[in-house]
């Protein structure tokens, strides 16, 4: 797939960016095993994360050739080469020109990537049925409750209170403190 974005190397109008019609078996796993890593790396990587390092790896695996030229020190025009590098310093800079090719191959890959990832998850995590509904059977009652009556306190009459204190020696005398009757 060609797409054509403006001139990032400033010497076109327009530049060329070939993605490949496909991602080979290398690549397809190297893309798999990023996400391995976010998440092993950022355990709380959200879902903005993962698109994003889709992208980035889709940019790095999926161009194939590009029109971008550079001029050397005489003034002649030459292929800039293809590389991890070069496509991080000479397109990934320029964030709309990036974007116009990340969403290209995002279309074209993110189904081969995503699905295999998909089917194993649903693998992994088999389906708990259950027998009928897991709803409530009986709606809830709309009454509120009602409050509770206040307790009573039923006097029992006290022949003798005593204070126990502690002695220095650790042994407990008793003495009398008060006498109630009822």
């Amino acid at each position: 797939m060609d797409v054509s974005i403006p001139c990032v190397c400033g010497l076109h109008e327009t530049d060329t960016i070939t993605l490949r019609d496909r991602l080979d078996f290398r690549r397809a796993v190297s893309l798999r095993n990023a996400l391995a890593i976010l998440y092993n790396d950022e355990p709380d990587a959200g879902f903005d994360e993962v698109l994003a390092t889709l992208t980035d790896k889709y940019l790095l695996a999926g161009i194939e050739r590009w029109t971008l030229e550079e001029e050397n020190d005489k003034g002649k025009r030459l292929a800039v080469p293809l590389s991890y590098a070069n496509i991080r310093d000479r397109l990934m800079t320029h964030f709309t020109e990036a974007m116009t090719v990340g969403d290209a191959a995002d279309s074209l890959y993110t189904e081969a990537v995503m699905a295999p990832l998909l089917q194993r998850g649903r693998r992994s995590s088999p389906a708990t049925p259950t027998n009928g509904s897991t709803s409530p059977k009986k709606p809830s009652s709309t009454r509120r409750p009602r409050p509770s009556k206040p307790s009573s306190i039923t006097t029992i009459p006290t022949v003798a209170t005593e204070t126990t204190s502690s002695s220095l020696d650790g042994v407990s005398s008793s003495s009398p403190s008060s006498v109630s009757a009822a």
